[in-house]
């Protein structure tokens, strides 16, 4: 009964080469490695524009921090996204040689068929009786 299930859900399993090109895509976008730039360049704000009391020193102080645990949280996320691009790709290699292999065992199984097919519609046995009923004049 398993097998039956599985097989009912693998004919619907359609995987779009386009759609998986259009993931890793986007995910080598986001892991070119130029983000850390702009980012480091678009969200520091140097400890002087915050003011010349002491609260702002310490309002600066803490928005490095904040400003460095940003930077190596979207560094580690960049890490996992290009493991799963990684992933990604291996997948649809696993996927396109799983669909060869089956192709090339079905065509096989095909030709098997036909052989036998031939085999049984082509019996030399059946070939004899015939001509020797026929050579008798198809009288019993």
């Amino acid at each position: 009964m398993y097998l039956a299930e599985l097989a009912t859900a693998m004919q619907s399993l359609a995987i779009e080469q386009t759609n998986i090109d259009r993931v890793i895509a986007a995910l080598q976008e986001c892991t070119d490695g130029s983000w850390d730039a702009q980012f480091a360049s678009d969200a520091a704000i140097a400890p002087p524009s915050f003011g010349g009391a002491d609260s702002a020193a310490t309002l600066g102080m803490h928005h490095d921090r904040a400003h460095q645990v940003m930077t190596e949280t979207v560094t580690g996320i960049v890490a996992d996204l290009t493991a799963f691009a990684d992933g990604v790709h291996a997948a649809a290699r696993l996927i396109t040689d799983a669909d060869e292999s089956v192709a090339a065992s079905l065509t096989d199984k095909q030709r098997a068929v036909e052989l036998m097919n031939d085999a049984w519609l082509t019996s030399e046995g059946d070939s004899a009786y015939d001509r020797a009923r026929n050579d008798q004049g198809g009288q019993d």
